[in-house]
């Protein structure tokens, strides 16, 4: 296996130990009983993965519909994001669990396998940005590219630092830290791919927008309508108190 390739997915699993890490951290914070919270950790990172696995394959079946050709390895890490707490829900109130909480708990974490993922991708060169005359070589391109997955990188750290930081303080209400995550990550994919390069062969557009971008605007919505219905739900329960 090349090198940059195996520092790629050394940086996703450690991405994924340090998400893990922090959720348990959160949940013992939380006073959540350490079993039950070791196996949503793992149901968490299990449905992750499928996440990210389903998104990479979303994404090759629409460049399929451009003529492009499927490619069935793909993994996109923002799959796990989007997809995780759709798969993670039944299992969790089977099992008894809070889901608002364990939600919450998971928030920060993400953008920390979302950052390292980037830097897994700048040592490979994948996702690269536009031409910058000030910028760093790509072994897919002849020319300079704007760091785009360090700046990436940068602002999930940034994210995760805010996040953990507002739950830790109690400045968030139960249920609201995991959509504010998708929020605040669409919007920043949604700019950062305005600086990221695509080959002609590789473009999807709709409307004006890349395939990311439709994504993130999908991922803004969805946050936003989750805040939507946690606040009404929990306005009609204290209306009924």
């Amino acid at each position: 296996m090349d090198i940059k390739l195996l520092i790629y997915y050394l940086a996703i699993a450690l991405g994924a130990l340090l998400s893990a890490i922090c959720g348990y951290r959160l949940g013992r914070k939380r006073e959540l009983p350490p079993k039950p919270l070791k196996i949503f950790i793992f149901l968490a990172l299990f449905f992750g993965f499928f996440g990210a696995l389903l998104m990479g394959q979303l994404q090759n079946f629409v460049m399929s519909l451009t003529g492009l050709s499927y490619n069935i390895s793909r993994m996109r890490i923002f799959g796990g994001l989007l997809f995780m707490p759709l798969f993670l829900y039944f299992p969790v109130k089977y099992l008894g669990g809070d889901f608002k909480l364990i939600c919450d708990i998971f928030a920060p974490g993400t953008f920390l396998l979302l950052g390292c993922s980037k830097i897994g991708c700048a040592v490979y060169g994948c996702c690269y940005g536009i031409p910058w005359e000030y910028g760093v070589p790509s072994p897919f391109e002849n020319h300079l590219c704007f760091p785009v997955q360090a700046l990436e990188s940068v602002l999930c750290f940034a994210l995760f630092g805010v996040t953990y930081l507002l739950l830790t303080k109690n400045k968030l209400r139960k249920g609201t830290a995991y959509p504010l995550s998708l929020i605040l990550y669409g919007t920043v994919r949604f700019l950062a791919e305005y600086l990221r390069f695509y080959p002609e062969e590789h473009r999807t557009f709709f409307l004006g927008v890349s395939f990311w971008q439709l994504v993130s605007v999908i991922t803004v919505i969805l946050g936003i309508v989750w805040l939507i219905i946690s606040e009404y739900g929990r306005i009609v329960r204290k209306t009924q108190k």
